[in-house]
């Protein structure tokens, strides 16, 4: 059983002890954790019959998630950490739609193909929603995930806690990467 309490009374060590930082290899990481957890992106059809490509590569970039959706669908996600600045997440607008227009064009059977932005907040509500008004107005589905240093937090509490609690019982606990809000 997941003790909750403990999990959230060492996240709260781990944030009181200054930032946390991550890079967006984790960001990746983190959407791979919660797809394989069953918690599904709810703004695009995802679900587990979706065929997930990480780090596609294309002539020009590589995309750092593609989804290939059951419906024939895929969506196109570029991650950036939002602690780097407006100006690097943003960047992820032109690069979704650069990644999402060489998909649509090598992969002709898709019936759609939807560009997406995934980020970790800027630390600015204003700038957090400026970005996300940028995505809609260019037709980029936004994805706005808590602070990185937040997810990373989490992410240790709960490594922390599981390790722990395995050691109690004498067995080697792996931690549930759903376990870990997005925000």
């Amino acid at each position: 059983m997941i003790d909750w309490a403990a999990i959230e009374a060492e996240y709260k060590i781990i944030i009181g002890r200054g930032p946390t930082h991550g890079i967006e290899r984790d960001l990746v990481n983190l959407f791979r954790e919660s797809f394989e957890a069953g918690i599904y992106e709810d703004r695009i059809p995802l679900g587990r019959n979706d065929t997930i490509v990480y780090e596609m590569a294309f002539r020009f970039g590589r995309a750092d998630i593609v989804v290939f959706h059951a419906d024939g669908s895929a969506s196109v996600i570029e991650a950036k950490d939002g602690t780097k600045g407006y100006n690097h997440v943003v960047s992820g607008i032109g690069q979704a739609a650069l990644y999402a227009v060489q998909l649509a064009a090598t992969k002709g059977a898709l019936t759609r193909v939807r560009k997406c932005l995934l980020w970790t907040s800027t630390g600015s509500v204003a700038l957090d929603g400026t970005i996300e008004e940028a995505c809609e107005q260019a037709g980029v589905i936004p994805l706005p995930w808590q602070s990185m240093g937040s997810l990373m937090a989490s992410r240790e509490a709960v490594t922390t806690v599981l390790a722990k609690q395995g050691s109690e019982d004498g067995q080697k606990v792996s931690p549930d990467p759903g376990a870990m809000g997005r925000g």
